[in-house]
C-alpha cells in the first residue's frame, strides 16, 4: 500500500513539474474580446488579447485568419493578415491587438442583405478569428480560435 502510495506521489511530482515547461515550438491562446458585439462605424476598434509562449523568446510573426460564419452569402472566407509585432524576446507575455473594424475585421466582407425588408436592412455578420505565430527558426504556434464576433452591419 505504501509503494503505491509513493508512486502515486511520485507521478504527481513529475506531471506538475512539466507542466509549466515553456517549449521550443510556440504556444498561442486566445484570451478575451474587447467588446462584442460591435458596430461596423469608421472610428470603431476592436482589441484582442492573446498568450503566448516561446522558450528562445524569438517570435516575429503573427498571422490572422478571418472567416466568416454567416449562412446567408459566402459561407466561408479566409483572410490572412501578417503583423509583425514588438514580442520583446520573452518567452511568455501577452499580446495585445487594436485592430480597425472597417479596414482590419469587416474589410472586403460586402454587407449581406435580409431579403423581403423595406428598406433593405443588413444582417449582423459572424466572425471568427483564428491567430499564429512563428518563430525566427520558423516553428509555428497552434492556432489560437477566438468566440464568435459580431458585427452589427449599417
Amino acid at each position: 500500500m505504501k509503494q503505491l502510495l509513493a508512486i502515486c506521489a511520485l507521478a504527481l511530482v513529475l506531471l506538475a513539474c512539466n507542466k509549466d515547461k515553456v517549449e521550443t515550438k510556440p504556444h498561442l491562446k486566445f484570451k478575451s474580446f474587447g467588446k462584442n458585439p460591435i458596430a461596423d462605424a469608421a472610428d470603431q476598434y476592436l482589441k484582442i488579447n492573446l498568450e503566448f509562449t516561446d522558450q528562445e523568446g524569438d517570435l516575429d510573426s503573427l498571422f490572422i485568419i478571418r472567416q466568416r460564419l454567416n449562412k446567408k452569402g459566402p459561407s466561408y472566407f479566409e483572410d490572412f493578415l501578417n503583423f509583425v509585432p514588438e514580442f520583446g524576446n520573452q518567452n511568455m507575455g501577452e499580446i495585445q491587438l487594436t485592430l480597425e473594424v472597417a479596414r482590419e475585421v469587416i474589410f472586403n466582407l460586402d454587407a449581406i442583405d435580409i431579403p423581403g425588408t423595406v428598406p433593405p436592412r443588413k444582417e449582423t455578420d459572424t466572425l471568427l478569428f483564428k491567430f499564429y505565430v512563428k518563430d525566427k527558426e520558423g516553428h509555428t504556434s497552434d492556432t489560437a480560435s477566438t468566440k464568435p464576433l459580431y458585427v452589427h452591419r449599417s
